[in-house]
């Protein structure tokens, strides 16, 4: 495998970006495959070499309570592609299962109500990731778990944690689950470089159980 060490320019893009080389077309299929929705699943920070990793399900003591209570179980994203090179990180009303618990069988349900601020994303060829532009979700967690309330306006995947599965068939054969993780970089002048990671999982639709125009139910398998 071949790692490259990238040292970016520009403000919006970490300074060191060390990557593998991975297959673009498979990753962007995977990334946009329909019928999927990630999820918050866990949260970390690593500064002066120290590194804290927290379980969304469980208690945390990186975001506040009414964040972990009332954002992270009704928040979901899709990655969207339209013509015109247009793409959108979508962030959607959604209630369902978060956090690192057993994989297996769950309930979702989403909906057009609530407001939200999408983002974008746009693939890098020379660092082999995806950056994306951030969500009001991410927004909000990160200058949480930031001391000075650092709100990020970019970040990128981390390339050895990309989508894997194209079909919802393909997950279910896996039987294990899918993870991307998002990595924003916060420059601070007295400690260097800070690094937040939020770890989105895949739920996998597998029936529509009811719904309408302005919500549906189904089942997944997260």
């Amino acid at each position: 495998m071949m790692v490259f060490l990238l040292l970016l320019s520009c403000d919006d893009k970490p300074a060191e970006v060390v990557k593998a080389k991975v297959n673009k077309e498979k990753v962007l299929a995977a990334l946009l495959a329909s019928g999927r929705n990630w999820r918050f699943e866990e949260i970390s920070i690593e500064r002066q070499g120290v590194k804290t990793v927290e379980n969304l399900a469980e208690t945390s003591k990186l975001i506040t309570v009414e964040t972990r209570i009332n954002v992270t179980p009704n928040v979901g994203f899709r990655f969207e592609s339209y013509a015109n090179n247009v793409t959108r990180l979508d962030e959607i009303i959604s209630t369902g299962p978060f956090g690192k618990i057993p994989y297996g069988a769950k309930s979702l349900s989403e909906t057009g109500m609530g407001l939200t601020t999408d983002g974008t994303w746009v693939w890098d060829d020379a660092a082999q990731t995806v950056f994306i532009t951030s969500t009001s979700s991410m927004v909000g967690i990160v200058s949480e778990m930031s001391e000075n309330g650092w709100k990020p306006e970019k970040g990128y995947l981390d390339n050895t944690m990309l989508p894997l599965f194209e079909t919802a068939g393909e997950a279910q054969s896996a039987g294990v689950p899918e993870r991307i993780r998002i990595i924003f970089e916060e420059n601070d002048a007295k400690i260097g470089k800070i690094t937040y990671g939020i770890t989105l999982r895949a739920a996998w639709i597998t029936r529509l159980v009811s719904g309408n125009s302005r919500q549906q139910f189904y089942d997944v398998v997260y």
